[in-house]
Parts: structure tokens; sequence; C-alpha cells
């Protein structure tokens, strides 16, 4: 469903919501089936913003009313048209266009998610549903690469357009992939690692204009490995398995985009399902591996990969409950939260911890509302992180969701808030020009999340 609004530019810009009878720029309000955005609202807020965001027109008048008029404002770069709901001083739903220019003598059309805030609300889907595919960040939306379909690897790619709200073919794979991990680089590039057939090519670096395959020093039908970035442009990729196999210490620094690899020494612990997650913003920073699980069970052990010395070490951290199939996401004051999982006797685990690379400790924290593993966890702009789906107890994928909020209790909370559109478990959340996020995998079709 979709409502339009209009820029026109005389001399200058103007906005407003319907009922413009001069020619203009269109901004195109999409909103999700079912519940309006505006219902229950009293106020309707527009504002636009230049590409430092500081506001360049404002106006506010009645949800009922059939425009809203800003001021003139110049024609430049990097626009941005925010839409707020309100009833009284609540912010009910809202609206961010990506980034856009404005020029008179040729205005655009712009594209903007109009939702509730806080909640999930299907869109379009890609058009194969997809099990184990990589998903991430690619331009300003997301693409869907690879994965498994009726029993085989898929070599296709799909890609999310924020401005359009659908999934278009993106560029082909140089080999079918399922279960492989993708590293975004400087300048684009994505280099997608392992879930290939014995004998493809290892990795490749996929990029928009083409598909690069890259030879490497480990088996291309590894999965359940890590991959992360690391300082000068490396990679480093660490445990996992072959299908069939026992888990691996072995880990490997890819740098030149994939061009070349090296073996590293090995990990302290042989392990699969693994997290290796950045203790700072610094590219140099060590990178902690956390969890997964090796020949005899979980591993409690927390390792750290040095950039400086390219090797691993024991950190002396030791998990309060060893588990795979868990999540670690980086808060904003340095700590790492390790969510769910599973134990060792295959039970989702309801507990969270705090890694503290500064203590080297670990400590319970908060107890889930819901028990999980192949959960997706996502840090929010407001510093909380979404927790979403995963499977139960039984293996089923559930659309339960929880918020952990680090400023409540001594140490942070999990608190409830709005279900997924559907239960989801193996799925990813990608952050969009927006400021919205996709939700894809794990289930058919797609959903966005308007964050609080």
């Amino acid at each position: 469903m979709k409502r339009a609004l209009r820029f026109s530019c005389v001399a200058g810009c103007f906005l407003c919501v319907a009922g413009c009878s001069s020619a203009g720029i269109d901004v195109q309000l999409r909103v999700p089936p079912g519940d309006h955005p505006l219902a229950g609202a009293d106020a309707v807020a527009v504002t636009l913003r230049d590409s430092a965001g500081q506001p360049l027109a404002f106006a506010r008048t009645k949800a009922s009313a059939g425009a809203v008029e800003l001021g003139r404002v110049a024609g430049g770069n990097g626009y941005r048209v925010e839409v707020d709901a309100t009833f009284g001083p609540d912010v009910l739903a809202r609206g961010n266009s990506c980034a856009f220019d404005v020029d008179a003598s040729k205005p655009p059309t712009v594209s903007v998610w109009f939702s509730r805030i806080g909640h999930f609300a299907a869109t379009a889907g890609p058009d194969v549903v997809r099990r184990d595919a990589a998903v991430f960040a690619w331009g300003g939306g997301a693409l869907v690469a690879g994965g498994a379909a009726g029993g085989s690897a898929l070599g296709s790619t799909e890609a999310y357009d924020p401005a359009v709200g659908r999934f278009v073919a993106g560029p082909m794979l140089a080999t079918p992939r399922a279960g492989a991990r993708a590293v975004a680089l400087d300048g684009g590039t994505v280099l997608v690692v392992g879930g290939a057939a014995v004998g493809a090519p290892a990795i490749e670096a996929l990029s928009a204009s083409h598909t690069t395959p890259e030879p490497a020093g480990f088996s291309p039908a590894l999965v359940d490995h890590a991959a992360a970035a690391t300082g000068g442009g490396a990679v480093v990729v660490a445990g996992g398995r072959e299908p069939g196999a026992a888990p691996t210490d072995a880990a490997w620094l890819v740098t030149q985009a994939g061009a070349s690899v090296e073996p590293l020494p090995p990990m302290l612990h042989a392990r699969a399902q693994l997290t290796m997650t950045a203790t700072s913003d610094d590219p140099f920073a060590p990178l902690y591996v956390i969890g997964g699980v090796g020949a005899a069970g979980p591993v409690a052990a927390v390792e750290a990969y040095d950039p400086a010395a390219e090797a691993f070490a024991d950190t002396g951290i030791t998990l309060v409950t060893p588990r795979s199939q868990h999540t670690v996401t980086r808060l904003l004051s340095g700590l790492l939260l390790v969510i769910g999982g599973v134990d060792a006797t295959g039970a989702p685990i309801a507990s969270a911890e705090i890694v503290d690379p500064v203590t080297r400790t670990s400590r319970v924290v908060a107890m889930l509302r819901t028990a999980r593993s192949a959960h997706a966890a996502t840090l929010l702009p407001s510093g909380r992180v979404l927790v979403t789906g995963g499977a139960d107890a039984s293996g089923a994928p559930i659309a339960d969701a929880e918020i952990f909020d680090p400023v409540l209790g001594a140490e942070g909370d999990f608190v409830p808030t709005a279900p997924l559109d559907t239960p989801r478990a193996g799925h990813a959340l990608v952050p969009l020009c927006d400021g919205t996020f996709l939700v894809v995998g794990g289930a058919s079709g797609a959903e966005i999340y308007n964050p609080l």
C-alpha cells in the first residue's frame, strides 16, 4: 500500500503530503499491510535533513490533514526525509528515506518505508526459499547469496533494494555454496568463504561488477566455521568442519582480497559453530573466539587471535555455560554479550553471559525470557540488543523476540518486545540505508524491523 508525498522545486523546494498541484519530487510512502501506521496518531511531522543530519525544514500538522507544507530550501546532495506519526509526545510510526539529491531541473522519486516503531512487518521476500545462505549488507540494501533449496546448493543471489521494497536478481556466484561465511572488505568487495563442493574454489571475491573465484589453502567444503576481518584488509578463517568430519583447530589468514591464503598456527581447541568477535573498532584489536563444539562437546575456553603475533592464545576466560549455536554481540561499552545456544545435551540455553576483555572474566548477567539457539542478536542504535527467533527445545522455529537493555538492573536485563511476523531460525538481520533492518532467512518471505 502506498501514499504519496511530493516535493516541488521552483527556485527552491517545499514539501507537502498529498494534494500538491505543481510538479515536484514524489515521495512514496510504503505502508505494510494490516495495522496502518497512522491509526491512533493525532499528528504528522515531516523533517527534511541535509547530508550532516541537520534539519533544513520542519512542519507538523494534524494526522487528518490533507497536506504538510515545508518552507523553501535550496537544492543539494545527501538529503533525507523523515516522517513521524505521533500521539502527544510519543512517536507511533516513523519513516526515513535513504539519502537522495535534489535538483530542481530533474526532481527524483523517493521511497520511504513507513511503519510502527518497535514492530516487524512483512515485506516482499526472495523468489527462492534458501537454507544456509550467506546474508550481508550490499550497497544500501542486502544480498542473499547461495544457500540450499531442494537438497542442492545454489549459485544464484538475490538483492533487496530498499528503494523499491523488493528483491531482484543479484550477481551469480562462481560456484554453488551453502553454509558459506561472508566478510565485507573496504571498497565494497565481499569475500564469500567455504560451503562449496570439493574441487571448487574455496573463496570468491564478490563485487557489484564481477565475481572472482580464488583457490585457497583449505577445503572449499568447510562449514560451521568463523570468518572475521582484521588489520590491513586481512580476514581470519578459523575452525569449522568438513561434512561428516570432526571439528578442526585449523586457521588461515586471507589477504589481497582472497588472492593469498596462508595457514596460521592452529587454535588451542578444535571447534565448529564458533563465533569470532573483535574486541573494539580498532582494526588490529584482538578477535575473541567464543564457544563452539569440539569432539567432546561444547568448548568452555575463550581464546583470542592477536593480529600482531598472527597467532591464537589463551585468554584465561572460561564460559559459565559452554555452548554452541549462540550469538556474541559487542556492546557499546566493549563488553561481549553471549546469548543462548545449545548446551552439552543439545538443549537450548536461556542464560546470557558477559565476557569482559579487560578483567578477563565471564559472568552470567541475565536470563532470556525464552531459551533459544540459532537465533539472531542485533545491536540497535540505542545500544540495546534485539534478540529474534531461533529454535526451541523441539527444534521448531519461534517468532518470539526480546531486547537486552544494558542499563536495566546491575548489568542489564531482557524485556519483551513485538514478535517476528513469521517464526524463523537461522535467519539474519541486515541494516538498510533508511535505518531499518531487513529480516530474511529461516522461513519464506522477509520482514522489516523499524527500531525504537
